[in-house]
Order: C-alpha cells, then structure tokens, then sequence
C-alpha cells in the first residue's frame, strides 16, 4: 500500500482529493492537515510514503515544509497555481498538480509513485558489487561507470549527472528514481535535489554558517552544500567508519 497524506486548508479540495484517490486500492490514506505544523507532526506519526500538499496554506507556506522532513519522502504539490512550478522541482518535489485535479492526471502520479516505491525483487536485483549503470541521455543511452560520477542534481524531470572530466550528463529520469537504482555502499542522498558520491568524495571544507565544501578525486570542481545537507552527510559518513 502507498501510504498517503492529505495536506490543504480547504475541506473541500481534501475531499475532492480522497475521492479521487478512492479509485486506487492500492493507496491508504492515512491523515490529513490543515497547516504545515500539523503536517510535520503527522509525518511523524503516520510515517507517509507520500503527501498531497497545497502550497497556500495559512501561517506557512507549503513549501516550508520541503526544509523540515526526511529527502525520502515524496511530496506532491498540489495548488490553484502554475507559477510555481520550477521553484517546485527545484526544491525536489515528486510531481506538480493544478486544482481541480483530474482523475487522469492523479493516475499518471499515483502510476509514477508506484515505480518510485517499488522494492527491488532480490532474485533479479544487480549484485552491490556492480560498477556501472545504463542511463539514457537525451542522444540515446549510455553505460556509465560510477567511477566518473561526482555528484547527481535533481533538474526538474530531469538528473544532471556531474562526470569527473567537468561534463556533465543530463539522464531522462527523476533524481528519485535514478537513486533507487544506484548502490548504498556508494551513493548517498543528502538532500531532496542531490546524490552523493562517496567513492570519489576526496575532502570535506567546512564554511563557518554556511555548510561545506565538497571536493572530489582527479577533479578541479567542487561542490557547496547547506548545512542541513552537511549534516546528512556527516551521518552517513559516521556509519562507513570501520567498528
């Protein structure tokens, strides 16, 4: 089941919303809110694959809520407006719904959620030894060894894949689902809109207030973070250290 959480301050479009979603069996609604705050708590609680989120919602804007909760967490924006559409997938949201939401359009979502949260069956799962992917570009697809890759930036539908020569590669699919496919021992997601790459992560530069520095091996580019995401990746790194 995709568990769901719905986020509006109109009882109306959280209704319109549900009934909409009635249609999949295969998506529970688990709560919903009224306010960013609220929202926040119920993640908590509720423990969502997804939320449905108005952007205007009172007190907060919906988009605070991008900065408070775990990059897993797939956050579909739901709103009367298209003018924000790129500040949406900037901030990594998984899609982008305009009022009044269509039964069709809901589909093509829930249809693209469903692959996102899909687990990988361990009889045909690659082996975590494997050192390369197939990621199609614009111009066709490519076998790209992870070696090359820096790091991975969300970009719209899009990733932007940083090489180690200063190319870059723009891949035909969200940065979600890219990150499902690519191994743990090597790539960290540290933030909605960035992957990690820890094997050729060579220095960490710390910037008083202002997050990090990252640089990377046999490279002359480098990479600012925000503190939040230094934090991740101060976690994770911890973990990789040998007990």
């Amino acid at each position: 089941m995709i568990r769901a959480l719905l986020v509006d301050d109109e009882e109306s479009a959280i209704a319109w919303l549900r009934d909409l979603l009635s249609a999949h069996r295969d998506v529970e609604v688990v709560g919903t809110a009224t306010s960013v705050a609220e929202t926040t708590a119920l993640i908590g609680i509720q423990r969502p694959e997804v939320v449905f989120l108005d952007i205007s919602l009172p007190r907060q804007s919906g988009m605070e809520l991008f900065g408070s909760v775990d990059a897993d967490l797939r956050i579909v924006l739901v709103t009367a407006h298209d003018d924000r559409t790129l500040q949406a997938f900037e901030a990594g949201a998984f899609d982008y719904l305009l009022k009044p939401v269509t039964s069709a359009r809901l589909a093509r979502t829930i249809d693209r959620l469903r692959h996102a949260l899909r687990k990988p069956d361990p009889a045909s799962a690659a082996p975590d030894g494997r050192d390369r992917i197939a990621v199609t570009t614009p111009t066709g697809t490519i076998i790209l060894p992870f070696d090359q890759m820096l790091w991975i930036e969300a970009r719209q539908n899009y990733s932007l894949i940083r090489l180690g020569d200063g190319k870059t590669l723009l891949v035909k699919r969200l940065l979600g689902e890219l990150a499902v496919d690519l191994p743990e021992s090597r790539f960290a997601r540290i933030g909605r809109s960035l992957v990690v790459n820890l094997e050729t992560l060579r220095a960490v530069d710390k910037v008083q207030g202002h997050g990090a520095v990252l640089r990377f091996a046999a490279s002359q580019d480098s990479l600012v973070v925000g503190r939040a995401a230094m934090a991740r990746l101060r976690q994770l790194l911890g973990r990789r250290q040998p007990s």
